[in-house]
């Protein structure tokens, strides 16, 4: 299955929704995890010890089975329904390192 790289970017005062959300979103990211698809996930941390800071927004590396099946599973994003992400960008991804 092809791999993509999802980047979001965060929409600017949004910090206190996307705590408030978070859960609903990393609920999402188990279940790809469960189903062995999640290969990485984090956010972008203005601040790295101080969340209330902001974030720049969130990475994914994700494994679908084509681009339109990741972009219906985007449109269900939390983050991105309720306004948190201003833009998502989204690039295939060919995985050299590590092995396996």
């Amino acid at each position: 299955m092809p791999l993509f790289v999802v980047t979001c970017t965060d929409q600017a005062g949004t910090v206190e929704k996307r705590l408030a959300i978070r859960p609903q979103h990393l609920a999402r990211l188990e279940q790809l995890n469960a189903e062995g698809r999640l290969i990485v996930a984090g956010a972008m941390p203005k601040d790295p010890s101080n969340p209330k800071a902001g974030f720049y927004g969130s990475t994914i590396i994700v494994d679908f089975d084509s681009r339109e099946a990741l972009d219906a599973w985007l449109a269900d994003e939390p983050f991105l329904k309720e306004g948190v992400y201003s833009h998502i960008d989204v690039k295939p991804f060919n995985k050299a390192f590590p092995k396996g």
